[in-house]
């Protein structure tokens, strides 16, 4: 596989500093073409992501990728190979200021995780790649979800 980019979105504003995080997220499929993604609900907002999260301390990526997956969907996955890299400004709605560093990864569902899910306010729903896109909160993860669709649909071809 070819070495991959960083692109970056958002928009740092100047004056302020933003909080390095480096952070994986996963793509899972189910047979009917759909992807794994979560709405996350809060009492002033609702938005959509795709399952994973920033890695703590001591963590791989993937290790980091597994955990985040469990918790926010009570499921156990197989972590395959990295398909995206992103650099992003972003605001939290509770004003804290981050850059994530976040590498996206194809998964593969194997069973419900043990333990199950932990996170009460993350529902995992499966949608279709152009309707994650669009519901997705952060322009990077719509890029990387871009980024799976295309490489699919170049491994379909070479069959």
């Amino acid at each position: 596989m070819a070495k991959l980019t960083a692109p970056i979105f958002g928009k740092k504003q100047a004056g302020h500093s933003y909080r390095r995080r480096t952070c994986a997220f996963g793509i899972a499929e189910n047979e009917d073409g759909k992807i794994a993604c979560v709405k996350i609900s809060r009492p002033n907002h609702t938005r959509w992501d795709l399952p994973g999260g920033m890695r703590e301390d001591g963590e791989t990526l993937k290790r980091a990728l597994i955990r985040e997956y469990a918790e926010e969907t009570g499921l156990k996955i197989k972590v395959g190979p990295e398909i995206a890299r992103t650099r992003q400004y972003i605001i939290k709605y509770d004003g804290d200021r981050r850059q994530n560093y976040s590498s996206y990864f194809s998964v593969d569902i194997k069973k419900p995780a043990p333990g199950g899910k932990l996170e009460d306010d993350h529902e995992l729903v499966w949608l279709k790649p152009a309707k994650a896109q669009a519901l997705v909160r952060d322009d990077a993860a719509a890029w990387a979800i871009t980024a799976w669709v295309r490489q699919r649909a170049v491994l379909n071809a070479q069959k």
